[in-house]
C-alpha cells in the first residue's frame, strides 16, 4: 500500500505547476540531473517537461507558463539548442514566430531520467508517516485539479 501511494504522491509532486514548487523541484532535479551527460540547469529541465507534456510551443509561451523573462528565455532555449535537446523552428503561419519543439535526443533525455527523477523524490518523502503520504497525495491530486481550473 505505502509502495503505491509514494509512486503517486512522487507523480503528483513531479508534476505540480513550476511556480508552487520550484524551490523544491529545483533541489530535486538538481540531484537527479547530476548523472546526466548534458549539463543542463533546472529551469532548462522545466523547458524541457513542458515541451515533452505540450509539445511544440512559441517561445513567449514557454516563458509565461513557467514564468521565466523573455530575456533569460532566449539564454535557456540557445542552451538547450547547442546541445540539441530542441528544435528551433519559424512559425509557418507567422515567420516572426519561433516555435520550440523536443528533438529526438531530447525525447530521450526525459525518457531515460523519468523514473530517476520520480525515484528521487519518491525516497526523499518515504520517511514521511502513511497517513502523512495519503493526505500529501490528496493535497497534491487536488491541487492539480484547482490549478487546471485557474489556466
Amino acid at each position: 500500500m505505502k509502495d503505491e501511494i509514494l509512486y503517486k504522491v512522487a507523480l503528483d509532486l513531479f508534476s505540480i505547476p513550476p511556480l508552487i514548487f520550484r524551490g523544491t523541484r529545483k533541489k530535486v532535479v538538481k540531484a537527479a540531473l547530476a548523472d546526466m551527460e548534458a549539463n543542463i540547469s533546472h529551469l532548462n529541465f522545466e523547458i524541457i517537461k513542458l515541451l515533452k507534456e505540450e509539445g511544440t510551443l512559441h517561445v513567449a509561451e514557454i516563458g509565461q507558463r513557467l514564468h521565466i523573462a523573455k530575456a533569460q528565455m532566449t539564454k535557456l532555449i540557445d542552451r538547450l539548442v547547442d546541445l540539441n535537446i530542441v528544435i528551433r523552428e519559424a512559425d509557418t503561419c507567422d515567420r516572426r514566430t519561433v516555435n520550440i519543439s523536443l528533438s529526438d535526443y531530447g525525447r530521450q533525455i526525459m525518457e531515460e531520467n523519468r523514473q530517476r527523477i520520480i525515484n528521487d523524490i519518491r525516497e526523499a518523502i518515504a520517511n514521511l508517516s502513511d497517513d502523512d503520504i495519503e493526505s500529501l497525495s490528496d493535497s497534491l491530486r487536488k491541487l492539480k485539479e484547482i490549478s487546471s481550473k485557474l489556466n
